[in-house]
């Protein structure tokens, strides 16, 4: 296959300042007594068509206050821009000192994309080594932010596929990457510095509410629940969590205490093991799935024999728990089972790893369906509405699980479908097609058998 063609996306990263007296720290609620912010990271992405994968080593992020660039990460990391498709994940936790920035300069290694080949049967991975033009560029906010006692910012770093990646006279990626950021530091009320896709190992519960998490970098966080809180598994309550368990957590960072104020609680899984990523091959296509190929894109632990940035493939048996995230209603098996599996979901996989004789192998206990990304161009005169912002339309979908779901791909909408820059779905009309990125499920329409994406929120972007 041919590496695939360059559309415009955008990469962010959110880093939120938090003004107080509280320190970095391990994120577990320390004190200090000189006054100082605290910057939490949280990253998201927006991929191109066909690429599941652009992975780089982040290895530093700054903001300048007029004298100095003070950090904002702790410690390198590899981040793939091509994972979370709109979705927010934390990364880190970092005192800085109350100032007025005016920059910030992010710096950036070793890229690696990597090509989903849907010519052959199932599909495979490709990658290539990518060439940085530079490793570092440094972005002027648009007014310097005075950065004071108690306040609460959001830095968000948006990472310009479409330019950053240089293609051929075909408009084929060459592996040229020439990083294009955008950045703009917001307040902390804006949504785009939420979390609403960390994934962790439960270290222990700490209280009826509380418990404490390590992330995918060894950091330890504490996350406090209500009731309010949604647990998306009636059946597996707080007071069940035990070392053994991974949850994805939403929420927000409190700004006081550094815990995770989770809106949302998902268990994935209860074996230890956690293996997230897209669905590429449904064996067989209709009727019960007794095999899936998933592109891994996490893995929790790292464990040998078990790699991401590979197509892994899970056998399935019908006994495992299918579950929709963020949605702990039983109806939810009627719409998500062995029966109702499609290339192109975003999904999340628990369970339990075993090695004989050097063979590692993964007995399938959990399925959960994930909220995933998609983004492309409204496709005029589609809209059909039924009441209020309850409706349909299709989309020419240009964003990664793209070439494995239908063209045009019909999302439906309904009347808790947030709009963003859109006054709702009636919005979605005339001669002209729109830009917009739509994030909820995919999920099988039981009168056609074809995937069809159910709306979370469809925002109206740049053109």
């Amino acid at each position: 296959m041919g590496n695939p063609k360059a559309i415009g996306v955008c990469l962010a990263f959110f880093v939120a300042l938090t003004l107080s007296s509280c320190g970095g720290g391990s994120g577990m609620g320390t004190t200090s007594t000189q006054s100082q912010a605290s910057i939490y990271t949280v990253g998201t992405d927006a991929p191109l068509p066909s690429v599941v994968s652009c992975e780089v080593t982040v290895s530093g992020i700054t903001l300048f206050n007029g004298t100095t660039n003070v950090s904002v990460l702790s410690q390198p990391q590899i981040v793939d821009f091509a994972q979370l498709s709109g979705l927010h994940q934390l990364l880190d936790l970092t005192a800085v000192p109350i100032a007025i920035y005016t920059s910030a300069t992010i710096t950036i290694a070793s890229p690696m994309i990597g090509f989903i080949d849907t010519s052959v049967s199932p599909p495979t991975i490709n990658t290539i080594n990518g060439t940085l033009t530079q490793s570092s560029v440094t972005v002027n906010f648009a007014n310097p932010v005075m950065v004071s006692d108690a306040d609460l910012f959001g830095l968000r770093v948006e990472f310009d596929l479409r330019q950053s990646l240089q293609t051929d006279g075909n408009g084929q990626v060459t592996g040229t990457v020439n990083p294009v950021f955008e950045v703009a530091l917001l307040n902390s009320t804006e949504s785009q510095v939420s979390i609403d896709d960390f994934h962790a190992g439960v270290v222990g519960v700490t209280g009826p509410n509380t418990f404490s998490i390590q992330g995918p970098h060894g950091r330890q966080w504490a996350v406090t629940t209500t009731d309010n809180t949604m647990f998306d598994d009636p059946n597996t309550p707080l007071s069940s969590f035990t070392a053994n368990t991974i949850v994805e957590i939403s929420g927000v960072l409190d700004p006081v205490t550094h815990s995770i104020d989770a809106s949302e609680v998902e268990v994935v899984s209860n074996d230890d093991f956690f293996m997230g990523g897209l669905f590429t091959s449904i064996r067989p296509p209709t009727g019960p799935a007794t095999q899936a190929d998933l592109y891994a894109r996490e893995l929790l632990p790292a464990v040998n024999g078990v790699s991401d940035g590979q197509i892994e493939t899970l056998n399935l048996h019908g006994s495992e728990k299918y579950l929709i995230e963020h949605i702990n209603l039983p109806l939810t098996t009627l719409l998500f089972n062995n029966s109702e599996l499609a290339a192109g979901q975003r999904v999340g996989i628990g369970g339990d790893l075993s090695t004989t004789n050097g063979t590692t192998t993964l007995t399938v206990h959990r399925v959960v369906l994930r909220r995933q990304g998609q983004a492309g161009a409204w496709v005029p005169g589609s809209t059909i509405l039924q009441n209020n912002n309850a409706g349909t339309f299709q989309l020419n979908d240009q964003w990664t699980a793209g070439v494995l779901l239908p063209q045009p791909l019909t999302v439906i909408t309904t009347n808790d479908t947030t709009f963003i820059n859109l006054s709702g779905l009636t919005a979605l009309q005339g001669a002209q097609p729109i830009s917009i990125r739509v994030v909820g499920f995919i999920l099988i329409n039981q009168a056609t058998g074809q995937p069809v994406m159910v709306a979370r929120s469809v925002e109206k972007l740049a053109s």
